[in-house]
């Protein structure tokens, strides 16, 4: 089983600058990526690994050569370096450079965002065992959701407020369940990968996750909380304890 690695960050972000540099409760926050392969790497020592960055930050190559050298730059095209650009494209353009590199021919693509960085062993296995087990095209990480567009989300439409789906339902047991996306990680099938732009094109899969409140980073308000908030889930989560240790 030949595995791929991906680790996407931009230099620039108009909604927390150099977010992918940062340090999180005294560790590089790109870094908890790494150790979660790393652990994956030492549980699973039959899978051939290997592990790209793509990027056009140097700060952030120079980083993670320093903590894991064995990483594999990929140069982030100017076409693939702006916020409108879907991640799957970037994601793709690493699959197809890193197989002309490694002459290696991968069963799987693995995406671990920098910005979502609690995660355990068991959440990464379940994803991989998943997308072994299956025929699914692509499998990504969820956490219930707060709130239900069957029950507690409301549109205005000129001026009238009414549910997002309509329905009847009187509790929120009552209605389908409903996820959040997490964006920490996704499992890809190649050949998926390698004809489409859009996720939900294919057959779609999840593994729900432990919620821990604020996992994607997007502001600077996000990372202040998280940064209050992984000591407490540390003393309460020995498998975040466990990443963080492996930094």
């Amino acid at each position: 089983m030949n595995i791929l690695f991906t680790i996407c960050g931009r230099a620039g972000s108009k909604g927390f600058k150099n977010k992918n540099l940062k340090t999180l409760y005294h560790k590089p926050l790109v870094g908890y990526a790494l150790s979660l392969i790393k652990i994956f790497s030492k549980r699973n020592p039959e899978i051939n690994i290997n592990v790209a960055l793509n990027t056009d930050s140097t700060e952030l190559q120079n980083l993670v050569s320093e903590l894991m050298p064995s990483v594999i730059n990929i140069e982030r095209k100017a076409e693939l370096a702006n916020g409108t650009v879907g991640k799957i494209m970037v994601i793709r353009d690493t699959f197809i450079q890193m197989e002309s590199i490694t002459g290696c021919i991968y069963d799987k693509v693995i995406d671990l965002d920098i910005t979502s960085p609690l995660r355990t062993i068991k959440d990464l296995e379940s994803l991989y065992n998943k997308g072994i087990e299956s025929d699914l095209d692509v499998i990504f990480s969820v956490v219930a959701s707060r709130r239900n567009p069957y029950f507690n989300m409301v549109q205005v439409k000129n001026d009238e407020v009414s549910l997002v789906n309509q329905s009847t339902f009187t509790s929120r047991q009552q209605a389908p369940l409903i996820y959040d996306m997490n964006a920490s990680m996704y499992l890809f099938n190649p050949t998926f990968l390698m004809h489409t732009d859009y996720l939900f094109d294919g057959h779609c899969g999840i593994i729900e996750m432990k919620d821990y409140l604020i996992l994607d980073i997007d502001s600077e308000e996000d990372f202040l909380w998280l940064e209050h908030l992984v000591p407490f889930i540390m003393d309460n989560d020995k498998g975040i304890e466990e990443v963080y240790q492996g930094i």
